[in-house]
């Protein structure tokens, strides 16, 4: 049901101006419910026509790259996967089938993966897809010198030798993989893996890429519309580097063309949680996402929706860092922040307090227990003040310190501005003599001054990629590129390789294995969560949507009622 636009936001700008002034929510908006997102700040819209479905969604960080292989960002994998398409793919029922592959022999011991590429697939430069694509990516990907981000997924997957070849020294031609002709790809894998197709199926960096376009654009690949060709159900249109919109038009080369029911999705850079609202009740966005008072003031729309995805927002603190390489020090911030407050009286959508790695109602087993009902729900570093005294009172002892100046770093994001700033409070209150200063910057920027370790700590967050525990304890091992907290601990990282060897296939010694290292991690608090969201949103009730079973809406399967 869309709004009388006129009548609303009229009303909306006037409660806008309130809003400011408000800090804590009503009843109306505490509640607990399963929340989410595609990408966790990606939001939907729709502009109506009667000719056809044109999406316009709403994101908080610039597009920085349409690589496959070299991505990072939320948004930046969010494009991608709506532009190109792996060797399996979401269906319109949300199950996962069949997609750039029209068949896979597994053999018996369920280590071997013979995928035939089907005969339709075509870029959309009107090259055909073969399986030097998918051959040529998986290489690049764990090429060293790329230095990408997700090479150790390689590992997670278990293909053959992944470990050897992206981190230590063996060649290229050891990853176990194959193309014996154009239509066939091969996989071996050191051990079967429950999760395998749902990687292939949701991991952008599995994707494939065209050696030879790659080869013709050098170093401008994928980063900008001129440089970039597309083989899944979409292409992009428009897109300006550096503006705030970008455009997907449907791509007619898609071999399923004909079941896409979207024609186009347009994002629109949003950083404002008024901004956000204003574009919904104009009728310029028909998903937003709300958080704080907006949630009690949309209460009774019947637009309002809650959705549930497994994931974690929490503090990185770089260990390597001369004041947060001190353990003590760590345990204070983690233990001096009230978490309850964030969710019930800044975000209040939903969100739970988090005093875990692991976010629950996630990763079932064989029997469809959650990890965390599995493990028993341990938590770890309870807000705690009288602790947080002590850890604190020791960290200055052996930093030979009474007072520390340190900076925290967050993304713009009007939402996260405020959890900062409460932070900050928290921090400067509970443990006197700490001082903090704020650092805004772009999600791009926070995601490379992390990566660089030019930071001290911050905020920064993760939405599981696929159905296992694995999908958070693999960041933190030493070879990930995703270890912002520059955090070494040999016991957790041996453990990990048991998870992914000798114990791929014993179920249960594997959650237990990956307890102790949620375990480890949280002890060393190499970092500290801070929540598992819940997202409130407001959406167009004309259409109906489909989603994975994660919670990631499948765009291209949205249909008008």
């Amino acid at each position: 049901m869309r709004h009388n636009v006129k009548r609303l936001t009229t009303s909306v700008l006037v409660s806008l101006s309130m809003v400011a002034g408000l800090t804590a929510c009503g009843n109306e908006g505490g509640g607990a419910g399963a929340g989410a997102g595609t990408t966790g700040t990606t939001q939907g819209n729709t502009a109506t026509t009667t000719d056809g479905i044109n999406l316009q969604y709403s994101v908080t960080e610039e597009l920085n790259s349409l690589d496959p292989n070299t991505n990072y960002s939320a948004t930046s994998m969010g494009m991608i996967t709506n532009c190109y398409e792996g060797l399996m793919a979401y269906q319109a029922d949300g199950t996962i089938g069949y997609g750039l592959a029209s068949n896979v022999d597994i053999s018996e011991d369920g280590c071997t993966y013979t995928f035939t590429i089907r005969d339709e697939a075509y870029w959309s430069n009107g090259d055909k897809v073969t399986s030097n694509d998918f051959y040529y990516s998986w290489r690049r990907l764990a090429d060293p010198d790329m230095g990408c981000t997700y090479a150790y997924m390689l590992i997670t997957a278990g293909v053959k030798n992944a470990m050897a070849v992206c981190y230590q020294g063996a060649p290229l031609d050891d990853l176990g993989i194959s193309c014996p002709d154009d239509k066939t790809f091969v996989v071996e894998l050191d051990a079967p893996r429950s999760y395998f197709n749902d990687l292939l199926a949701a991991g952008s960096y599995f994707m494939p890429v065209n050696q030879s376009y790659v080869e013709s654009c050098g170093d401008q690949f994928a980063l900008d519309k001129e440089h970039t060709i597309y083989c899944g159900p979409f292409q992009m249109s428009e897109w300006e580097v550096g503006g705030t919109t970008y455009l997907l038009s449907k791509n007619p080369n898609y071999y399923a063309a004909d079941s896409v029911s979207v024609d186009s999705i347009r994002y629109t850079l949003l950083t404002d949680a008024q901004q956000k609202i204003l574009a919904w009740e104009s009728g310029k966005l028909d998903q937003v996402q709300l958080s704080g008072d907006f949630i009690s003031m949309y209460a009774s729309d019947p637009d309002l929706y809650k959705f549930g995805y497994p994931g974690l927002f929490f503090i990185a603190f770089n260990c390597e860092d001369e004041y947060f390489s001190n353990r003590n020090l760590r345990m204070a911030v983690s233990t001096a922040i009230d978490k309850s407050v964030i969710v019930d009286s800044i975000l209040c959508d939903g969100s739970v307090a988090a005093d875990y790695a692991i976010p629950a109602d996630f990763a079932k087993d064989s029997k469809g227990v959650t990890f965390r009902e599995n493990i028993g729900n341990p938590t770890y570093n309870t807000y705690d003040l009288a602790a947080a005294s002590t850890y604190w009172e020791e960290a200055k002892k052996e930093l030979g310190v009474d007072s520390i100046s340190v900076e925290f770093l967050y993304n713009e994001d009007s939402q996260l501005a405020s959890v900062a700033a409460y932070i900050q409070s928290e921090l400067q209150k509970n443990l006197p003599g700490m001082s903090v200063t704020l650092r805004q910057t772009s999600y791009n920027q926070r995601l490379a001054d992390m990566g660089n370790g030019d930071y001290q700590f911050g905020i920064t967050r993760w939405y599981a990629d696929y159905q296992d525990a694995s999908t958070y304890l693999d960041m933190w091992i030493e070879t990930s590129n995703l270890n912002y907290e520059n955090w070494f601990n040999e016991e957790y990282n041996e453990l990990y390789k048991k998870v992914v060897g000798e114990l791929a296939l014993d179920e249960e010694k594997r959650i237990q294995t990956q307890a102790k290292m949620e375990e480890i991690i949280l002890s060393e608090a190499a970092i500290c969560p801070l929540y598992q969201p819940v997202f409130t949103y407001l959406r167009n009730n004309n259409y109906e949507y489909v989603y994975t079973a994660t919670g990631a809406t499948i765009t291209r399967f949205t249909k008008r009622k």
